[in-house]
């Protein structure tokens, strides 16, 4: 027994110290980051938001500042900031340390006093240029921080009566032209030679106009137009300059051109593109400030939300991140009012909050520095040296679309066409998909194009060859009707398989001369008596069938939405109630405007009207698979082409049906599109008010429910 009992305790032991060692091997080289309080997102091609691996996480937070408003980072990595709460700037190293503030203490020259100021920006030279907004001017410092000069409001006639000289940001460009933010800034930015005088206004926004103003400008009076709002374009907000001193402004309340990058005629060279696709008609949306890298990477702050956003050089999100700080709660990772991000030579972003009075170090990850490695390879075209940075994100994230978008770019640069498809199609760009068939297709025309007319050029001789031959043993005197008379007259031809067989091929028959002969086609089948529901509401279902399967066969070129991501319940909804609803407005029109069309006659000519749909459109769809995005106007010109057919079918089968004459036919289908449109307004009105007492009724169920328990 003893010795059993120092064996079980040496095994315990011996196990105890395996589970430490592997433990320890878990976590050797590991960063060990606490839980952050945000959750990393990207986009795909489509603007749908995917999670990623975190790309940043804090990294520190400095104090000791009172509501830093902005902040600038020089190429040689120093940091300004503008303290408007304790008047002046600081500058900081990047451990957080403070080297100087502007202006110094010993400064006693009393313009060289600050008040709340929210801007600052250092020119290559060293000079500091301060929107000293309290005191309505610029101040401006040389290198060594002592008081240079002032910028004061200009005199010029040109300006506005009602313009306000507050500066809030400031840039100095290449030639030492100053631009400023103001207050408003509906103007676009104020423009100031070196010397201080009005030079014009630049980069201003357009008020944005619909075709409902331009009515009113054309038929209001003056007294009518006066009475109208006042429009104002969305206010520049802010501006930083980039590496290659392109000007980048922040636009506050736009539903497009959020970001502008200006050339010097004030273009916008991001071509009005939309930063927030995501966001509805109604929501408010403005950015707060952006930086831009070396590599032409955005970053940039959201105050609203509490997120920061980051663009490549064409505006595609690489990544969103950050939260809200709500109510005393404060964690690394949230903030309450975000005024400002800079980001240094290593990617490193310092985010400035205005009422947490800090500024927040978020330090790269990994997969961060992948993806802006690989992202800036990409748009300098060196798709190779990008493949293997893609690949691994890749392998770090599948759903990162971005990383098959690379690796597609590479595989068709090197020539790899049918590798390039599968994954342009996983990324769903469909230009790239479009470029890669285009070449896959060529490929296979100069293979095959030679073998392929040769085979075909044997069949067409061979069928010629065969009908003369078939032809010349007929029996004599025996013709083509004669022939399949003899074939009908067979014994068969009353079994009860026969029977069936004609009862079926009817409808068909009949759909296939309603094609040949429209008119004649939908009086044959109002006046027949062969016609029963059931074929009908078979081509109704039919209908619905060939929707369904050929969005699955057609190319993703051409597609709406990825088949898989269909809802069948949703797709069988918007087909069978405008269907419904039409035949019932049709037929209710019909009854009011004395047509003779029944109900059960409605209901079968629209049916077989469906008919162009049902035969065409699958073999279209398939046939896109052959095409590329350019060619796609055969695609679209095909497709609006059957549904013109349906509609002239439709029309053709109303005038049969309730047997009008064409003027009368044209009124009832007209009177038969509003009904059908007031049909729909009534049901969503009594959908609301059965909603409304569905809520109400159960609202009161549950009081009286709780008051007797």
């Amino acid at each position: 027994m003893p010795t059993s009992s120092k064996t079980l305790r040496r095994m315990i032991k011996i196990l105890l110290a395996v589970v430490l060692g592997v433990v320890l091997f878990l976590g050797a080289d590991r960063p060990a980051y606490a839980e952050l309080p945000y959750t990393t997102y990207s986009s795909d091609t489509n603007d749908v938001r995917i999670r990623t691996p975190n790309a940043f996480v804090p990294k520190a937070v400095w104090g000791g500042l009172n509501h830093p408003e902005d902040l600038f980072m020089t190429s040689k990595d120093e940091l300004y900031v503008a303290d408007a709460g304790n008047n002046r700037i600081v500058q900081l190293d990047l451990e957080g340390r403070m080297v100087r503030t502007i202006p110094e203490s010993t400064d006693q020259d009393p313009k060289a006093k600050l008040r709340k100021p929210e801007g600052v920006f250092v020119t290559e030279e060293g000079e500091i240029y301060v929107a000293d907004t309290g005191s309505r001017r610029v101040a401006v410092f040389d290198r060594e921080g002592k008081f240079a000069k002032e910028l004061l409001a200009p005199s010029s006639e040109l300006l506005p009566k009602t313009f306000v000289y507050a500066p809030l940001k400031v840039v100095v460009d290449q030639r030492g032209y100053i631009y400023l933010v103001t207050k408003g800034g509906y103007q676009g930015l104020l423009q100031l030679a070196p010397d201080g005088t009005f030079a014009g206004f630049y980069g201003a926004n357009k008020v944005p106009t619909s075709w409902l103003d331009s009515l009113k400008r054309k038929f209001f009076t003056e007294e009518q137009l006066k009475e109208e709002l006042s429009r104002l374009p969305g206010a520049v907000t802010n501006v930083t300059l980039d590496a290659k001193k392109f000007m980048f402004t922040v636009n506050k309340d736009l539903k497009s051109g959020q970001l502008k990058r200006l050339n010097f005629g004030g273009v916008d060279l991001l071509m009005n593109h939309n930063f927030a696709p995501w966001v509805k008609p109604l929501e408010r949306f403005s950015f707060q400030d952006v930086h831009v890298d070396s590599h032409g990477v955005m970053s940039v702050v959201e105050t609203a939300g509490g997120k920061i956003y980051q663009y490549d050089k064409y505006g595609q999100l690489l990544f969103l991140f950050g939260a809200t700080s709500v109510g005393s709660e404060q964690r690394l990772g949230m903030f309450k009012r975000m005024t400002s991000i800079v980001a240094d030579s290593n990617g490193t972003l310092y985010i400035a909050d205005g009422e947490l009075n800090r500024i927040q170090v978020m330090k790269r990850t990994h997969f961060g520095e992948l993806v802006h490695q690989a992202s800036y390879l990409d748009n300098q075209g060196k798709y190779e040296e990008a493949r293997k940075l893609w690949e691994e994100i890749h392998r770090l994230n599948g759903m990162y679309d971005r990383a098959y978008l690379g690796i597609a770019k590479a595989m068709f640069k090197a020539g790899e066409n049918e590798q390039a498809m599968a994954y342009f199609e996983q990324a769903k760009d469909k230009e790239g998909y479009s470029e890669s068939y285009w070449q896959v297709r060529m490929d296979f025309l100069l293979q095959y194009f030679g073998t392929a007319m040769t085979v075909l050029t044997i069949v067409l001789i061979g069928f010629i060859l065969g009908r003369k031959i078939i032809r010349s043993r007929k029996k004599p005197g025996l013709t083509d009707d004669q022939s399949e008379a003899s074939a009908v007259n067979l014994p068969q031809r009353n079994s009860r398989l026969a029977f069936w067989a004609r009862m079926l091929a009817e409808p068909w028959k009949q759909m296939l001369a309603m094609l040949r002969h429209p008119m004649n086609g939908m009086y044959d089948i109002t006046a027949s008596t062969q016609v029963r529901w059931r074929f009908a509401l078979f081509f109704v279902v039919l209908g619905f069938v060939v929707i369904i399967a050929g969005k699955a066969l057609v190319s993703m070129l051409f597609a709406a939405q990825r088949f898989e991501t269909l809802n069948l319940t949703t797709e069988a909804m918007k087909y069978f109630l405008p269907w419904i609803s039409w035949i019932v407005a049709n037929y209710l029109t019909g009854s009011v405007m004395r047509g003779e069309g029944s109900f059960g006659k409605v209901f079968v000519v629209n049916s077989y009207a469906l008919a162009p749909y049902i035969l065409f459109i699958l073999p279209i769809q398939w046939l896109s698979n052959a095409l590329t995005l350019q060619e796609g106007i055969f695609y679209t010109a095909a497709h609006y082409l059957i549904i013109i057919w349906v509609f002239i079918l439709i029309f053709v089968g109303t005038q049969n049906a309730h047997n009008y004459n064409l003027k009368e036919a044209i009124g009832m289908m007209s009177v038969s599109v509003v009904t059908f449109l007031c049909l729909w307004v009534f049901g969503f009105i009594l959908i609301g008010l059965v909603y409304q007492a569905t809520d109400f009724v159960t609202g009161f169920g549950r009081e009286v429910w709780l008051r007797v328990r």
